[in-house]
């Protein structure tokens, strides 16, 4: 049994050449397609390795075991989901705050491309090894970046206490979480996201 205090070792090999980095993609690609086809009895290194085109023997080169690749490809779906945040914070005006707010909230919920069965096991991978700090941290930077780059249009500085960008965050990203762990309808729903918008535009505003 894995012990979720320890650091969980992730890659077995570090991909650092083209052709390793094309094998991870491929893997972490045929580990979308088996889970967002909700495939559970195939999710095994076997049919991944199968899938991706790739032998057990190369997989295993990269990661220990299945639980490791779910937890590489969260990860790396964060980055991505805010390394695309941060492009589009540095290329939007922030004149209209109303517009600004409803891109980040089209961001948030077209993250992980989109793949939401696929979205909600990646989540809950990394509450079970107890990483949830893997998604805190990164939104917090992020909400940070947002704020900085409203002083800058503004001239004016805004300054949120840890406790209340912990709070922002978490009413933010928990609603999305949790309607990505419940499936529910509300994804697809124009006015939830409408009401994600609001929620947003009201800790902008009052602050």
């Amino acid at each position: 049994m894995e012990n979720k205090s320890q650091p969980i070792d992730l890659y077995r090999k570090k991909p650092k050449q083209f052709r390793s980095e094309y094998r991870i993609d491929l893997i972490f690609e045929a580990t979308a397609q088996i889970l967002q086809q909700e495939r559970k009895a195939n999710f095994t290194t076997n049919a991944i390795a199968e899938v991706a085109g790739v032998s057990v023997g190369t997989l295993y080169q990269y990661f220990p075991n299945k639980n490791a690749i779910l937890l590489s490809m969260a990860k790396r779906e964060l980055a991505i989901v805010c390394e695309q945040i941060i492009k589009m914070i540095s290329t939007q005006a922030f004149e209209n705050e109303e517009n600004f707010a409803k891109l980040l909230i089209k961001q948030l919920l077209k993250a992980f491309g989109g793949r939401q069965k696929m979205r909600k096991i990646l989540l809950k991978a990394l509450i079970t090894h107890g990483l949830l700090s893997e998604l805190q941290q990164p939104t917090e930077k992020v909400m940070q970046e947002i704020l900085a780059k409203r002083a800058e249009y503004s001239g004016k500085l805004f300054q949120l206490s840890p406790l209340k960008l912990y709070v922002m965050t978490n009413s933010l990203m928990g609603v999305i979480r949790t309607a990505v762990l419940e499936e529910s309808a509300y994804l697809q729903d124009e006015q939830f996201e409408r009401e994600l918008v609001d929620l947003f535009l009201y800790f902008l505003q009052k602050n």
